[in-house]
This record gives structure tokens, C-alpha cells and sequence, in this order.
């Protein structure tokens, strides 16, 4: 990718040497615990470390880790980092938390020896005994001259901004984007019941052209995933599954290569269902037990057309697994049934399984008149929370969309309309929104506001709105800047 392509939100993700050293930072914070700095496993992993240390730090002078709104980052640079695996940074950041801790500023001067230190003894403290001052005073103590301990509040600070132009440019890109995912999963649908061959890499890149955009502002597309009313909804469904896969596994932390195929996935999670009869995928009313029986039949179906219609590769093939289990429950209930031998759904699976139902239940689509908001739908999921889904994925998922999703329409206490466009890490009842009308009526040019700004505090979210109850449609102020 080129720079461009790889900003982000005022930021730059960074590259493998940085991903490396942030992983290598907590690996051997954590291992300074349990070892003594003579061993041979210490050494080593120093050795790894300053290595990646001068790597960085030659380029920019200096080495900063740190973390904002639970975002890693080094020299600036976001950082795509799973801190729940091997590094185990999470339980670090939770202490440096207690601590007022937020980063720590190497110069690129520290010499190894120095950098040893470092690790030595911050790792050694406890919480409930020590703050970031006496911290401070007390690496001054040890000769530690090269490294400062950055305070909490200082970095929550430095989130970035971002220009209404800027904004407005991103929400482009991101139609683009979106639109072309829905057209790229019609032209499948069609082939594959034509059984005409299908373009696997034109689908690859639309996948890759979601991700680029996730990168660098997910909330134009939870926006976008946000419209239920499109012409088709059959194709727009599966985009907006791969949206919210997407940002879900970015989340977690997944590799491009992981994220290229759970998207590819997402796409085609449904497929089977082309194979049903079209009056049952658009029957108007409520599901009988006949129509029931015939829809369960669709993973299957779906599993046999993609590995069928389908050059195989490690795409396809996740695509396949996906399309059969995820309708399978964490307790095995759900279908297909599996008679013989049960075994753990794939991690896909059971990220598709959370975004599906979410998207459906908020949609109104099948074996539902009219669709529920999205906290209605969530208290849904988390009571059958512990039988159907993922646990940690759901509470994930739910913390992405906020408390006011993107593309949701509120009412603020000034009497005005508002179209919520970003959520604020900071502060999720303050998001950034687009004011479309007030008391008098719409607005011919809407006002693009940061809630969280000091300025705005006069404005506050008083609740959510039902378009439909007010004549609007969220689509006429989402599609439009």
C-alpha cells in the first residue's frame, strides 16, 4: 500500500519492524518478571529487542510506545496488535492504567545496557505501591536519563482529528467501496447460477479495497451497513456482513492475509441460498415449518456451490467451512444438524455468526416485519449469549457499534436532527454527527459537529430516533455529504 492508501484517521499504520518491537517490547516486559536478567532466555530476547530498538530508532531519533483509547502505537504509527496473545500486553496496560502510566519514551541514544535497566525494574513494580511521579523520580534515581514514563492523561490527549474535508473524502471512498462489494456479489450469485466461471481475484480486491477502508475510517462503512432499505437487499446483506466482520477481525488484531479471507467469506456466507426457491427467500410473511425446513438447508447448499463453482484455494476453502457452520450454535445446537462428530466452529464461523444475526435481526429481513434497533437486538443476543454465540466476540462486536451507532439518527437537546457519523473512544455519548434539521425543518447545508469538543457541551444526545416515525429516510442523509 502506498502511504496514502495507508493512512489512517490523521494516522500511519505501522510496518512489520514496528509491529515487531511492540510485540518484543511486552514479551520481555513480561519475561523480566519471572527471570533473573543473567539468564540466557533474557538475553536473548533483549538481544531481539534492541536489535528492532535501533532499527526504529535510527530512523526517527526516538522510540515511543504507547497507547491511545486502546490503540498501540509506535513513533505514531498504529499499530494492528492482538494484546491478548503471546505478548500478553493487556494485563501490562491494565497496571500501567493503575499507575497514570500511558507509554514510555525512548531516546534513540539509550544504550543496551540502559534499556536493560529499564526492564529490570519497571516490570518489578506494584501497582498499589507506586504513581507515574514517583516513577519518574525514581528511573532519575536509577541513571535511566534516556527513557521517560509518559503519563496517562497526556497521551488520552493525542487523539487525532480530523477536517470535515477530510471526512467528507473518506465517506466517498467509502460508497465506492461499498457499492462495489454489492455489485461484485451480484455478478457471483449470477454466474454461479448460470454456472458460469467465477472471477475469484476481482472479488479478492473488493475485499482488499474494504480493508484499506476499515484502515483508515471504519465508521464509513458501519455507516454504509447501517441502510436496510437498499432495492436488493439479497447483495447488500452480505457486503454489510463483510463490513462488520471486517472491523470485528481488524479488532482483533488479524493479519491482512486473515482479513482477506474472512471478508472473502462474508461475502459468500449465504450462497446456498440462490440454490433455494426464490418465493421462499421473499416470502412477505412469517415461516412455516415447511418453509423452515427448506432454509435450513441452505449452509449446506452453500458449502457444495462454493467448492463446486469455485477455483479451490485457502479463500474458498474458509469459504466453505463458513458457509456450513455458521448457523451452527456454541452449544451445538442450530443447523445442520451434526449427528457424529462435534467439534469447535472455525473463528470465522463464529464472527459470522454474531454479524449475520446482528444484521438481520436490525434489518427486519425473513422472520421479522420490522427490524430492531440495534441496543433492542443486542440485549437479544446477550441472552442467548452463552447457547448460540461467542462470548468475547459478541461484547466486542457491541462495544464497535457504541451506543449510538454510525448512520443512527439522534435528537440532541437543542432541538436539533443529527446523523451520527464517528464514534469518540473517549467519550461514546459525544460521537462527531452531521446536524440535518432542527425545529424548523431540514437543513439546507447540515453542520458537521464534534460533541466532544468544548464548544459543543451546550449539545447532548437526549435518545435515539426512528426515521420512520418522523417521515425520514437515514438512506436521503447517508448517501448525500
Amino acid at each position: 500500500m502506498t502511504e496514502a492508501t495507508r493512512e489512517t484517521i490523521g494516522r500511519v499504520l505501522a510496518g512489520e519492524v514496528e509491529s515487531a518491537l511492540l510485540n518484543s517490547f511486552f514479551v520481555l516486559y513480561k519475561t523480566a518478571r519471572i527471570i533473573e536478567a543473567n539468564n540466557v532466555a533474557f538475553q536473548n530476547q533483549m538481544d531481539a529487542f534492541y536489535k528492532l530498538f535501533r532499527a526504529v530508532g535510527e530512523a526517527s531519533g526516538v522510540v515511543v510506545i504507547k497507547i491511545v483509547a486502546d490503540r498501540y502505537f509506535v513513533n505514531e504509527k498504529m499499530v494492528r496488535f492482538n494484546d491478548e496473545g503471546v505478548s500478553g500486553a493487556a494485563g501490562v496496560v491494565a497496571e500501567w492504567k493503575l499507575l497514570g502510566v500511558g507509554g514510555v519514551r525512548f531516546e534513540a541514544a539509550a544504550g543496551k545496557e540502559e534499556i536493560s535497566k529499564f526492564f529490570r525494574y519497571v516490570p518489578s513494580i506494584k501497582p498499589n505501591e507506586e504513581n507515574l511521579e514517583s516513577l519518574s523520580t525514581a528511573l532519575k534515581e536509577h541513571g535511566l536519563s534516556s527513557l521517560t514514563l509518559l503519563s496517562a492523561a497526556e497521551v488520552d490527549t493525542d487523539l487525532p482529528s480530523i477536517d470535515e474535508e477530510t471526512r467528507r473524502r473518506f465517506r466517498s471512498m467509502a460508497r465506492k467501496s461499498f457499492f462495489q462489494a454489492v455489485s461484485t456479489v451480484q455478478e457471483v450469485v449470477l454466474n454461479t447460477m448460470q454456472d458460469r466461471e467465477v472471477n475469484i481475484s476481482k472479488t479478492k480486491r473488493v475485499v482488499h479495497s474494504l480493508i484499506d477502508q476499515i484502515t483508515r475510517d471504519e465508521s464509513s462503512l458501519l455507516e454504509l451497513a447501517s441502510i436496510k432499505d437498499f432495492d436488493d437487499y439479497t447483495y447488500a446483506h452480505s457486503t454489510n456482513v463483510a463490513v462488520y466482520a471486517l472491523t470485528l477481525g481488524a479488532r482483533l488484531g488479524l493479519d491482512r492475509a486473515r482479513l482477506s479471507q474472512l471478508g472473502f467469506t462474508a461475502l459468500f456466507h449465504d450462497i446456498g441460498k440462490i440454490k433455494l426457491p426464490k418465493d421462499l427467500i421473499t416470502k412477505p410473511d412469517a415461516f412455516d415449518e415447511d418453509d423452515w425446513i427448506q432454509m435450513q438447508r441452505h449452509p449446506v447448499l452453500g458449502a457444495k456451490t462454493i467448492l463446486r463453482n469455485m477455483k479451490l484455494d485457502l479463500h474458498t476453502a474458509r469459504a466453505a467451512r463458513v458457509a456450513f457452520e455458521h448457523h451452527i450454535n456454541n452449544d451445538f445446537t442450530g443447523y445442520p444438524v451434526l449427528h457424529y462428530r462435534k467439534r469447535e466452529t472455525g473463528l470465522f464461523s463464529r464472527i459470522i455468526s454474531v454479524v449475520d444475526s446482528f444484521d438481520a435481526l436490525t434489518s427486519g429481513r425473513v422472520y421479522l416485519k420490522k427490524g430492531m434497533s440495534p441496543d433492542v437486538v443486542f440485549k437479544k443476543l446477550r441472552y442467548q449469549m452463552k447457547e448460540k454465540f461467542d462470548p468475547f466476540l459478541l461484547k466486542l462486536f457491541n462495544d464497535i457499534i457504541g451506543i449510538y451507532p454510525a448512520g443512527s439518527l439522534v435528537l440532541l437537546s437543542t432541538d436539533e436532527i443529527a446523523l451520527v457519523l464517528t464514534n469518540d473512544d473517549r467519550d461514546r455519548s459525544r460521537p462527531y454527527v452531521k446536524v440535518v434539521g432542527d425545529r424548523n425543518g431540514l437543513l439546507e447545508s447540515p453542520l458537521w459537529i464534534n460533541l466532544s469538543q468544548e464548544d459543543q457541551s451546550e449539545r447532548k444526545i437526549v435518545r435515539q430516533l426512528d426515521p420512520e416515525r418522523y417521515g425520514l429516510d437515514v438512506k436521503d442523509f447517508i448517501l448525500t455529504d
